[in-house]
């Protein structure tokens, strides 16, 4: 009995997490790279989509990743809602075929890092 619980609590939490897009430059400039390589902004991301709590539990995520790319503090310069990625279904019907396509709406963050005072 507890396997079918674990399963479904590992789903459900999987779908708590952000993703980074870009992590934030390290502050160290690198050979032939750009004069900005250093100082360039992170990104990040999570499925905007769902139940109010499971949002509020992946920007915590985001937050907890923002923090832990920079080693510390960080500022968030913009964030906007962006439509990612679509997945059609396709289902055979008497008439022939449904195509049913659907996208996914995320939410975008872009950060640098703070340098403690």
């Amino acid at each position: 009995m507890k396997t079918p619980i674990l399963f479904l609590a590992a789903i459900v939490l999987s779908g708590c997490s952000a993703s980074m897009v870009t992590p934030p430059g390290t502050g160290v400039q690198m050979a032939n790279a750009p004069i900005n390589e250093a100082n360039r902004p992170g990104v990040i991301r999570y499925l905007n989509e769902g139940a109010a709590t499971i949002r509020k539990k992946r920007r915590q995520d985001a937050y907890n990743q923002m923090q832990k790319a920079c080693g510390g503090p960080y500022a968030i310069d913009s964030e906007s809602e962006k439509v990612d990625g679509s997945t059609t279904s396709i289902e055979p019907t008497q008439r022939g075929v449904d195509a049913t396509t659907s996208t996914s709406k995320y939410w975008y963050i872009a950060f640098h890092c703070v340098k403690p005072q």
